[in-house]
């Protein structure tokens, strides 16, 4: 197992940025890619290890600031590869970081990673048993929505519909990742596993 260890800089730089904001500065709480433009953090964030970076914010255990500060970043997917998410899942500390990974990844990449979860050695039993327990509690947030679809097509994040198509097309095109089923089969899935 590859250990995420997180720098100095990356820790400043993403609690400045999730301490720094104020509600009035923001066009979409609780944050929004206009601000991270406004505020300068754009260049520091992709300066600092894409890694360390998502690993840490989401080990904040602050789902919807988290969910929204990865949407509004696709660039720091670009490089994202499946390996780094089998890191990010082997280094987790808590289930909430599993259950915002789930979200951000399955809504808006359109990947699941429920089996990488599942069927690691390496994730502790005790985090697969809160997913198992906790995921068919929310497959319904695990899909977009018409009002995730509206925000997204009228740039309300900053960020628009076809930025997150283009990071979709990257993950199916990499032949690791697995495409989302249906709410349906999710469900079935999360049934028939037995830890």
């Amino acid at each position: 197992m590859k250990k995420i260890n997180i720098t100095s800089q990356v820790k400043e730089l993403s609690d400045s940025l999730f301490n720094d904001r104020k509600t009035e500065n923001l066009r979409y709480y609780p944050i929004d890619k206009f601000y991270i433009l406004a505020h300068n953090y754009l260049e520091k964030i992709l300066s600092v290890n894409h890694l360390e970076f998502i690993f840490y914010n989401l080990e904040m255990i602050n789902e919807t600031y988290t969910v929204q500060l990865l949407l509004c970043l696709p660039e720091l997917w670009e490089n994202v590869t499946y390996n780094d998410m089998i890191t990010l899942i082997e280094n987790f500390t808590n289930s909430f970081s599993f259950y915002v990974l789930m979200e951000f990844t399955h809504k808006y990449l359109e990947i699941d990673l429920m089996d990488e979860i599942f069927y690691n050695k390496n994730v502790d039993l005790k985090f697969k048993k809160d997913c198992i327990k906790y995921f068919p509690n929310i497959i319904a947030s695990l899909y977009m929505n018409e009002f995730d679809y509206i925000e997204l097509e009228e740039n309300l994040y900053g960020v628009n519909i076809e930025q997150i198509k283009k990071i979709q097309l990257k993950f199916k095109n990499d032949s690791n990742f697995k495409s989302v089923m249906s709410k349906e089969e999710v469900y079935k899935k999360l049934s028939a596993i037995k830890i």
